[in-house]
């Protein structure tokens, strides 16, 4: 659907709120949801309905909806809604009963929500209100964020977490998904054993401090208490939820995913230790094993995985999809679109540059420069 008929008027007035409507998860558009750097290592307490209401806000956030208010054309911020339909297939509910009693409760407290920006190196700190507005009506959700925070939701500068919100959906526990969305700031080989935190830090980065940094729960500053009850269960969850993240085991303790950090007899950090792992190595690993059972992938979980790949497309990765991949997936486009994958704009400009490369790789089996894509009819 074309962004310009997703955009309506409040009223006729020229001056009122824009809503950006999302009937169907396919105006989702996307598999993942960007998280800048300063929300994702921000001080904020979420539980997990919390976290998968805001994760469905910034799904759907787009910087072209802000352009009207950035250039002054608009004096409010923009209004989200998510219809009953979207929210029945975002959050699994059965029925608008369920949607009424599970959110009520989470959308009252985010509305009371403040984060928590800090920059030790300055000696600066801030805490703004996430949102303006939240409120349900005729089985719908409306969000309206505060526009003081544009700059984070959008991701404008200070890089972001790209977090794929099925994965992230799955992941039940409140801290599991606060680590896998720190996990998924370090996708780059370069950022595999992620730099030692202070305990202090991770206290805050799991949204375990009060307004005044003082721990809510005072068991979790005894070390032990807080690996055994926030780290090992996060990692635990993660694991079971996303296949591209290997956890790597501490060769001194044998801990999954961990290494304590001592001054002497005392912990004072804790780095985690994974890898993460491209679809196309995970999709030859599994290829491997089908094809000791005599069996290989489908072509349409072969054509997902690809999607995949474009989503997150990277110009020389080892990692990247070939011609007969490519060419595979564009063949099951209508059933992708089925599944709420949407081959966009954004998405067709990653697709041109990943079969540029491809072709220029010269991979067996590809096509030949006056070869001709087909596109299934949606």
């Amino acid at each position: 659907m074309n962004e310009d008929k997703q955009l309506e008027q409040e009223d006729m007035d020229d001056n009122s709120a824009l809503m950006i409507t999302t009937n169907k998860s396919v105006d989702l558009k996307s598999t993942f949801f960007k998280k800048s750097h300063n929300l994702v290592f921000s001080q904020l307490s979420l539980s997990p309905v919390m976290h998968d209401i805001v994760a469905l806000f910034l799904t759907r956030l787009h910087k072209d909806h802000w352009v009207p208010f950035m250039n002054g054309e608009q004096i409010h911020s923009p209004t989200y809604s998510f219809s009953s339909d979207v929210l029945k297939d975002w959050f699994g509910f059965s029925d608008s009963k369920q949607q009424y009693a599970t959110l009520v409760l989470p959308a009252e407290r985010l509305s009371n929500k403040s984060i928590g920006i800090k920059d030790p190196k300055t000696k600066k700190f801030s805490f703004t209100s996430l949102f303006k507005r939240i409120y349900y009506e005729d089985g719908a959700l409306y969000i309206t964020p505060n526009d003081l925070l544009i700059n984070e939701y959008l991701a404008i500068s200070g890089g972001h977490s790209q977090v794929p919100h099925r994965n992230f959906r799955n992941i039940k526990k409140e801290h599991a998904k606060r680590l896998y969305t720190m996990l998924c700031r370090y996708k780059n080989e370069a950022f595999s054993v992620f730099h030692p935190q202070k305990l202090a830090e991770l206290h805050a980065y799991f949204g375990l401090l009060n307004q005044q940094g003082q721990l809510q729960t005072k068991s979790y500053g005894v070390v032990s208490k807080f690996i055994q009850r926030i780290i090992k269960p996060s990692i635990e969850a993660i694991n079971k939820n996303e296949p591209f993240l290997h956890f790597l085991i501490d060769e001194k303790t044998g801990n999954l995913g961990y290494e304590a950090i001592k001054e002497g007899r005392r912990i004072v950090a804790i780095r985690f230790l994974f890898r993460w792992e491209t679809p196309q190595s995970v999709a030859e690993k599994e290829a491997d094993e089908r094809e000791k059972l005599g069996d290989v992938i489908s072509p349409l979980d072969m054509a997902k995985l690809t999607f995949d790949m474009v989503s997150n497309f990277s110009s020389g990765d080892s990692g990247n999809p070939t011609v007969g991949e490519l060419n595979n997936m564009m063949s099951l486009t209508g059933q992708l679109l089925s599944e709420g994958l949407l081959l966009d704009g954004e998405f067709m400009s990653k697709f041109a540059l990943a079969m540029s490369e491809a072709k220029n790789n010269d991979v067996p089996g590809s096509l030949n420069e006056g070869d001709v894509i087909e596109h299934e009819e949606s």
